[in-house]
């Protein structure tokens, strides 16, 4: 299937967003993007700098706003704006901050590009998709966020090299928190068809291990690299990519994405964490159900309940966006 004329916005200008508009031109996924942010030099500087290697690549605009209406009739709508956690914090730290920048940035893209899906990245990813669902007034099936999808493809990727075998074959999914209550599902895990408990193994080292060093590896991945370098934006952007990509071309793929959670996984209907879905043309088309085992049911109801607390104990019983949060985007 090829991509239809697409347009795709980006809200901010820094480097995580960058990283997604360069990502895009880089690998050909849209033929318009529109690099929004408060500070148009800002917006200008990137969007020029990757605008020069379309001349090397496939025709595609890249246009530097600081005005909601270049937004209208886009077709998908990235959020990255925000304060980033430092090293030291979770990514759950600026949350008070980011959730007042979230609740007015909401509003306007629901008056100017209400039918865009809006894919959210910035962090904490899972409580802000919950308070973008809360805030606004475009079917919840538009709105879902990065979740543990790059969770899950670091631990995939890991463990092929583990095993010796191509990613593609690896079957482990990452669900829960994008943080460190987040956690593979290990019991249904498979290499191309043969359940990983069958699978042959390189000596000298047991699965307990494997599961072990990688699960960890994987939950710490991305505090390892912003304690070196400041921030992570590659990895995302990639993941990103692929979402826009999944969603233009209507592929049906599945996803660990920020969700609300299927009734049957008993986590109330409220808080958001990451889960498969299967996304397409119209967003979140279907949420599906992992049959975890009794211990990976006890770590979803744990990562689910941390969230929760974290919503709670920031705003108590009230919604975030109320008039006294709203700040302008």
């Amino acid at each position: 299937m090829s991509i239809k004329p697409s347009k795709v916005g980006i809200v901010g200008a820094g480097n995580v967003g960058a990283a997604i508009a360069n990502a895009l031109v880089l690998l050909g996924k849209s033929t318009s993007i529109v690099l929004f942010d408060r500070n148009l030099s800002k917006a200008e500087g990137q969007a020029w700098d990757i605008s020069d290697a379309i001349p090397l690549l496939a025709e595609m605009d890249v246009m530097p706003s600081n005005r909601y209406e270049d937004l209208a009739d886009a077709d998908i709508i990235v959020v990255t704006v925000g304060v980033s956690y430092r090293p030291g914090q979770s990514r759950l730290d600026p949350l008070n901050a980011n959730a007042a920048i979230l609740c007015s940035l909401v509003q306007e893209l629901d008056r100017i590009a209400p039918q865009a899906i809006v894919i959210m990245v910035s962090n904490p990813v899972d409580v802000l998709t919950r308070i973008a669902m809360e805030t606004s007034t475009r079917s919840q099936h538009l709105i879902f966020g990065s979740g543990t999808v790059l969770d899950t493809a670091r631990l995939q990727y890991q463990l092929g090299k583990v095993l010796n075998v191509n990613k593609d074959d690896v079957h482990v999914p990452v669900i829960g928190e994008h943080g460190d209550s987040q956690f593979p599902i290990w019991s249904t895990a498979t290499i191309g068809m043969i359940p990983l408990t069958q699978f042959p193994l390189p000596k000298d080292i047991s699965l307990e291990q494997i599961q072990a060093e990688l699960g960890e590896a994987t939950r710490d991945r991305g505090s390892d690299i912003l304690k070196r370098k400041g921030h992570t934006s590659y990895g995302v952007a990639t993941v990103v990519t692929q979402l826009i990509d999944a969603i233009l071309r209507d592929e049906k793929r599945m996803f660990t994405v920020s969700t609300k959670a299927d009734p049957t996984y008993g986590l109330g209907s409220e808080v958001v964490l990451g889960l498969p879905c299967i996304i397409g043309k119209h967003g979140i088309e279907s949420r599906l159900v992992l049959p975890g085992n009794e211990v990976e049911q006890t770590q979803l109801k744990a990562s689910a309940k941390k969230l929760q607390d974290v919503y709670q104990s920031a705003f108590g019983k009230d919604k975030p966006c109320h008039p006294g949060l709203q700040t302008v985007a």
